[in-house]
């Protein structure tokens, strides 16, 4: 027999542990009780910017709080993740993360002040990112096939923009570079806007940008796409051939873009917010809009998005290794 001491003992650790249980789901039913913060980790005005305030607006109205838009660029995206890597975990700050600071800046920099996998928790797999290859309308290069032979005949010479060292832009042309046997010279900038203002002033050569970005300089005239990077031709662009297409078979790139939470958030809660994000991918006016600008939409829940990550790093390592980019820009 238990003394009485013991017996009050046993019965505190039994209460305490069921409140413990009780505790994320009473946390969940509340949440959210205050606005959201979705974290952008690039520059306004780019591809990734423009897609996380359609969906702040549209997810705020089954959450039944305000969810306001911060950017914080820098770092091909790092910055920005890893403040939400470093957040209190309560789901009230989410990053609008890509393929760069999900899994790339990962394979890339030992030295990543957050690992993707354990302190960014997954919440939906928003939809794939197509990428295009463009040039000024002024530009000599009206064709892959001119630019290739330029690159060959003037090694390092023909400049590119990405959104950043180890960003998905940087490694599917350095990918490109492996498979067409030419070599450009890499410029880094910290969002889209900026690598289309200097492709528009002729500061650099080519622009490798998302089509959602792009759509509207080509439809206009002011740049030349000269390639798709997905398999398949872009819905939003149907006229520019794939890469693939012009003597690259099997070349596939490109990048995907999902909302994380810090890594230890609440399982019910990373659920509420899933369902939140899925009720709004319902709307058939919202996929229309996202495949207008150039995106996939896939509104993969928790596991498949996860599952998605595992498969994207044992892709991207593989290029990585086979190029031999890690520990170089």
């Amino acid at each position: 027999m238990f003394s009485p001491w013991r017996r009050r003992l046993v019965a505190g650790v039994a209460c305490l542990a069921a409140v413990a249980a009780f505790a994320p789901a009473a946390q969940a039913q509340a949440f959210p009780t205050r606005p959201l913060t979705m974290i952008v980790p690039f520059a306004p005005g780019g591809a990734t910017d423009v897609v996380a305030r359609l969906l702040a607006s549209e997810v705020s109205k089954p959450l039944g709080q305000p969810v306001v838009v911060e950017n914080k660029p820098g770092a091909a995206g790092a910055l920005g993740a890893n403040l939400v890597a470093k957040s209190p975990p309560d789901g009230y700050t989410l990053c609008v993360c890509g393929g760069g600071p999900m899994v790339m800046l990962s394979l890339l920099d030992p030295k990543l002040p957050y690992v993707p996998t354990r302190d960014l928790a997954p919440v939906i797999l928003s939809h794939l990112v197509d990428f295009v290859v463009v040039v000024g309308a002024d530009s000599p290069y009206t064709s892959l096939a001119k630019l290739v032979a330029a690159a060959k005949a003037q090694p390092s010479k023909i400049s590119y923009g990405s959104t950043g060292a180890g960003g998905p832009a940087h490694l599917g042309m350095e990918l490109f570079k492996r498979i067409s046997g030419a070599d450009f010279l890499h410029v880094p900038y910290k969002g889209e806007s900026n690598v289309v203002t200097d492709v528009l002033s002729g500061q650099i050569d080519i622009g490798l940008l998302s089509v959602q970005v792009t759509g509207p300089l080509i439809a206009s005239g002011k740049v030349r796409a000269l390639g798709v990077w997905p398999p398949t031709r872009s819905k939003a662009l149907p006229q520019v051939p794939t890469v693939a297409e012009q003597g690259y078979p099997g070349y596939s790139a490109g990048t995907f873009v999902g909302i994380n939470v810090a890594g230890s958030t609440p399982a019910p809660i990373v659920e509420k917010l899933y369902a939140a994000f899925a009720q709004v991918y319902k709307s058939a006016a919202v996929r229309d809009k996202l495949e207008a600008m150039g995106f996939t939409p896939m509104a993969l829940g928790p596991a498949g998005y996860a599952a998605f990550l595992h498969w994207e790093e044992v892709k991207w390592a593989k290029v990585i290794q086979d190029t031999g980019l890690k520990g170089r820009e």
